[in-house]
C-alpha cells in the first residue's frame, strides 16, 4: 500500500482521491479553504443553496455520471425545470436553442444569410472529426493556428459570430473569443454534440464533490507551501494556522489551478516549468441574486449578452430552475460579470458588484430586479484559458521525457474548462500513479 498526498481538494483532487483509495492506497487530501469542492462548491444561505462556481452538469458527462452511480448519486440527478437559452439582440431577448430545424428557421436572431453560412463550420466538424476527442484535445494540435475571433469570421462571417456563437462561449468560459483558439471552438462544438441536456443534482452540483470528500480523508485549512519529489519518495511542507508542518509520503499529486503549479514545486523539470508558466485563468466575479419571487422576464435557464450590446455582463443562469435550490414561489438568479468588469470591482464593496449587476439587467427587457439578498464570489483562477498555441504546449507536456519523479498533476487545463474534463484529469493522475 503507498501513501499519496493530493493537493487540491476540488473536483480534480477529490476524484484523484477517491480512485486512489478504491485501489487500496493511502490517501490525504490537502485543501486550503474550510470546505472542499473548490469550484464546484455549494453554500448554503437560509432556505437558498448556491452553486458558487460551477452551474451544472450535463447528460454528455459520461465520467461524471459513471461516478456518481459508484457514489449512489445517479437517483439525485435530475433535469432543469427550464433549459432553453435566449440572446440579447438589439434590445430584444430571442430564443437561442436550435435544436429543431424547423426552430432555426423561424429565429429572428440571425438573418437568413448568416444562418446559411453556418453550414460551413458544420462542414469543419465533420472535416476533423476524426482528429477532435474533446477529453484529448492535445490530439488536435496541428488544428490549433489562430484565435478563435478571426476564425469565425472567416467561416461564418461576423454576424454569426458576434450574436450566436460568441455569447455562447463568452457566457460558458467566462472570457473573451480573441483569447481562445480555433481548434478550442472546435473542441467544445464536438462536445456539445455528444450530448447537452442540462442537468444537475437535487440541492445543487456541489452535492458531487460533497459525497466524493465523504469518502476520502481531507484536511482543510491546510496551505501547501512546498513540494519536493525525488526517486525514492516526497516531501510536502504545509500551514495550518500559524503552525508549519510537514508530511513525507510515497507519491503527490498536485490538483490546484495550473497557474499556480510553479510557485509550489520548485524542482520541477525545465520542461514542466515552461509548460505550468504559460498556463493562464481569467480572472471571475459571480453574483447571486436572491429574490422573493421569480422574475416573470426569465422564462429560460440561460441569457447570453453579446459584447456589441454594451454589458458589463457575459450573461446570467436561472438557478430556481433547478431542485432542492430554492423554495417553492422564490427565485434565483446569479450573473457573470465580464473579466473587465470584474478587475475593475475587484476590490469593490460586495453591494457595488451588485448594483452594477442590477443596472445593467435594468437596461434588457429583463428589467429592474429587486434582491433581497445578493452573494458574490470572486475567482482570481476562474477558468483556464486555451489560448492559441496552448494546445501544441499541451501535447509537448503530456508526451515529455524528462519527468519530475513520484509527482502527478490534476486540473481543468489539462483537459477542458469544464467540469466533466477536471474529474477525468483526476482519474488520469490517479492512473499514472497506480502504473508507477
Amino acid at each position: 500500500m503507498a501513501s499519496v498526498v493530493v493537493i487540491g481538494g476540488g473536483v480534480a483532487g477529490l476524484g484523484c482521491a477517491w480512485r486512489l483509495r478504491r485501489a487500496g492506497h493511502d490517501v490525504e487530501v490537502l485543501e486550503r479553504e474550510a470546505a472542499p469542492g473548490g469550484r464546484m462548491r455549494r453554500e448554503v444561505h437560509g432556505d437558498f443553496v448556491l452553486d458558487r462556481g460551477a452551474q451544472f452538469i450535463t447528460s454528455g458527462y459520461h465520467n461524471l455520471h459513471a461516478v456518481a452511480r459508484e457514489l449512489r448519486l445517479d437517483d439525485e440527478v435530475r433535469p432543469l425545470r427550464a433549459r432553453q437559452n435566449a440572446v440579447l439582440r438589439d434590445g430584444r431577448l430571442e430564443p437561442g436553442d436550435y435544436d429543431a430545424p424547423l426552430a432555426f428557421l423561424r429565429s429572428r436572431l440571425l438573418s437568413g444569410r448568416a444562418k446559411i453560412r453556418l453550414a460551413r463550420l458544420l462542414w469543419e466538424l465533420r472535416r476533423h472529426r476524426q482528429t477532435l476527442d474533446p477529453l484529448r484535445p492535445e490530439r488536435a494540435a496541428a488544428l490549433d493556428r489562430g484565435d478563435m475571433a478571426q476564425y469565425l469570421a472567416r467561416v461564418v462571417g461576423e454576424e454569426a459570430r458576434d450574436y450566436l456563437l460568441a455569447p455562447a462561449i463568452r457566457s460558458t468560459f467566462d472570457c473573451e473569443i480573441e483569447d481562445l483558439s480555433d481548434a478550442f471552438l472546435l473542441l467544445v462544438l464536438r462536445f456539445v454534440s455528444g450530448g447537452f441536456r442540462l442537468q444537475s443534482f437535487d440541492g445543487g452540483v456541489g452535492r458531487f464533490t460533497e459525497a466524493l470528500a465523504a469518502e476520502v480523508p481531507v484536511r482543510l485549512g491546510a496551505e501547501v507551501t512546498d513540494v519536493v519529489t525525488e526517486s525514492d519518495g516526497a516531501r510536502v511542507r504545509y500551514r495550518v494556522g500559524d503552525r508549519e508542518r510537514r508530511v513525507l509520503a510515497d507519491a503527490v499529486v498536485v490538483a490546484v489551478p495550473g497557474s499556480l503549479v510553479a510557485g509550489l514545486c520548485p524542482k520541477l523539470t525545465p520542461a514542466e516549468r515552461g509548460f505550468f508558466e504559460r498556463v493562464r485563468y481569467g480572472r471571475g466575479t459571480i453574483a447571486h441574486l436572491i429574490l422573493e419571487e421569480p422574475p416573470a422576464s426569465l422564462p429560460w435557464y440561460g441569457v447570453a449578452f453579446p459584447r456589441p450590446e454594451g454589458l458589463d455582463l457575459y450573461g446570467l443562469a436561472v438557478d430556481h430552475h433547478k431542485e432542492g435550490v430554492a423554495p417553492e414561489g422564490a427565485g434565483l438568479v446569479n450573473a457573470a460579470l465580464t473579466e473587465e468588469t470584474a478587475r475593475r470591482l475587484w476590490d469593490a464593496p460586495d453591494s457595488e458588484v451588485i448594483d452594477c449587476v442590477v443596472e445593467n439587467l435594468a437596461r434588457t427587457p429583463i428589467g429592474r430586479l429587486h434582491p433581497a439578498q445578493g452573494v458574490v464570489h470572486r475567482w482570481p483562477e476562474m477558468l483556464p484559458q486555451f489560448r492559441p498555441g496552448y494546445l501544441p504546449a499541451l501535447a509537448a507536456f503530456l508526451r515529455r521525457s524528462d519527468r519530475s519523479p513520484r509527482l502527478a498533476f490534476a486540473g481543468d487545463y489539462l483537459v477542458g474548462p469544464y467540469t466533466e474534463a477536471a474529474l477525468v484529469s483526476g482519474l488520469r493522475a490517479a492512473a499514472e500513479i497506480l502504473r508507477e
